[in-house]
């Protein structure tokens, strides 16, 4: 299960490289980019920090680093959401407000080891 993460890590960080460069390395023009761009950018790096054997995952915990990297992505969604509020239509505020509050509950269960995820915090690479 954590090598699998270490991997999803590796995809958002590769798709995001991607976009950069299809956006000719320009992000300057929209705050909304911006945000969403660093947010998912850090989202990917805690996923593949999570994944590896490190001090800081050591110290905390891998499935408290993947936890994390689960709210980010809440926030991240919810920042989309009040940055195009006014852009789009009620369903898609709803839709995303509901899989942000989805990600943060995850990323809350997996931090905590609570019980409706099975994380084993003390499994190895």
């Amino acid at each position: 299960m954590r090598r699998g993460f270490r991997w999803f890590g590796y995809t958002i960080v590769a798709v995001m490289a991607g976009l950069f460069a299809l956006s000719g390395f320009s992000l300057s023009g929209s705050t909304e980019g911006l945000v969403g761009f660093a947010g998912l950018l850090a989202v990917g790096v805690l996923f593949v920090l999570a994944g590896f054997e490190t001090p800081l995952t050591r110290r905390f915990g891998w499935h408290r680093i993947l936890g994390l990297g689960f709210v980010m992505m809440g926030v991240v969604n919810l920042l989309t959401v009040l940055f195009s509020w006014a852009d789009g239509g009620l369903l898609y505020a709803v839709a995303t407000l509901s899989l942000a509050g989805l990600f943060a509950f995850m990323g809350f269960d997996i931090a905590r080891d609570g019980p409706h995820f099975d994380i084993d915090p003390d499994e190895t690479i």
